[in-house]
């Protein structure tokens, strides 16, 4: 994995010691008008992919300082081995047409994205109003697709239309930088599948509205085999969680997921296991610890989060601890909700440390573990 030291380095104008390609040499006009797309995949053909080493940092694909329109979508297919240097402002336009993902690393290795430059996704121009029906599918901003050894840091994302940032490989991380968007639902800030990836010292706020339970902060999805999310800072969203699967997901599998050192404040909800009740598979070995929460309900697990309500008991999920929380929750709510399949039952559900207050009583159905009152042994 890339060294997490590089990011420090690339917050300054890149060396002559490196290969820069400068977007500016292959089309872009810094004047938020001009299609950056199609200098950016200039570049990178005519570029970097010649120049590129075994060094992620040796060639850099570079966005100078500025401001840069982002009109159509950009995919660096096979990419290895460089560094989009992000050190401009890149602005996308309100086409009620825009869709997919406006910059897609696909089976990638080795790349490294960074700042200190953002993008602004202008994601309230499409739902005015709240109004997620009307452009169902409005753009992502970025997607590592089938992506190993990857990193992402130091840029700040603001507003997407829809999903901030997406990864799905192996031993990639995100760390030290800011999503900030407005309350408009399905805007997750991280949404993270595959083995051994990483999470850290990120923060997501995601609007002022507690009425969207579809604002993640950082968030599991299938299938997963080793996750680390740690010092985490999350506001108005719905907090940190794993799934949903979606219905009738016939290969459900999470395995060895930790999260350590979250703040969740004003949020829709603390931490969550999101299922529905017809999901297949299985989610264990799952480790919370260190939450600090500020007005929400901080631990539900659902099997029933959505769909039809048909008990198919063919979701197994064991081996969950939720260690030393601490704060407010809200009255409407329990501090801890455990809503499981009658057919297969959470076991082995662990809890120390639960210091809340100002929530309802917790409530246990189909679980048995320890640590709380009321909940039965197993």
């Amino acid at each position: 994995m890339l060294s997490r030291v590089l990011a420090l380095a690339a917050l300054v104008l890149p060396s002559t010691a490196f290969i820069t390609c400068s977007v500016l040499s292959y089309g872009a006009v810094a004047d938020n008008s001009t299609d950056l797309g199609p200098a950016l995949t200039k570049a990178w053909n005519s570029c970097v992919i010649p120049q590129a080493t075994t060094v992620a940092t040796d060639v850099l694909l570079y966005v100078p300082a500025g401001n840069y329109l982002l009109k159509t979508n950009v995919v660096f297919n096979g990419a290895k081995n460089w560094n989009l240097h992000i050190a401009g402002n890149i602005y996308l336009p309100y086409i009620p047409t825009l869709t997919g993902t406006m910059l897609t690393f696909q089976n990638c290795q080795n790349i490294l994205l960074n700042g200190p430059g953002a993008i602004f996704g202008n994601g309230y121009r499409y739902r005015p109003g709240g109004d997620l029906g009307l452009h169902p599918s409005r753009p992502r901003l970025i997607r590592f697709q089938d992506c190993n050894n990857c990193e992402i840091t130091a840029v700040t994302l603001y507003d997407a239309p829809q999903f901030h940032v997406t990864i799905i490989g192996n031993n990639n991380v995100a760390h030290n930088m800011a999503i900030i968007a407005t309350n408009i639902g399905t805007t997750d800030g991280f949404d993270i599948s595959g083995n051994n990836n990483y999470v850290h010292d990120v923060s997501v706020e995601n609007g002022e509205c507690l009425s969207s339970s579809l604002l993640s902060c950082v968030t599991v999805k299938t299938p997963t085999n080793g996750f680390v999310g740690e010092n985490i800072r999350c506001k108005f969203t719905s907090g940190c969680n794993i799934g949903s699967f979606g219905s009738a997901n016939t290969a459900v599998d999470v395995r060895n997921v930790r999260y350590n050192n979250v703040t969740i404040s004003n949020s829709d909800a603390g931490v969550m296991i999101k299922a529905y009740p017809n999901n297949v598979g299985t989610v264990t070995n799952i480790t919370y610890t260190g939450f600090t929460f500020v007005t929400m309900q901080p631990a539900d697990i659902n099997a029933f989060w959505m769909g039809d309500g048909v008990d198919t008991g063919k979701l197994s999920i064991s081996d969950v601890s939720f260690s030393n929380f601490v704060g407010t929750g809200t009255p409407t709510r329990p501090a801890v909700l455990l809503n499981c399949n009658k057919a297969t039952p959470c076991k082995n559900i662990k809890f120390s440390g639960i210091s809340i207050s100002g929530a309802k009583a917790n409530s246990f159905t189909n679980a048995c573990g320890s640590g709380v009152t009321g909940i039965p042994a197993c």
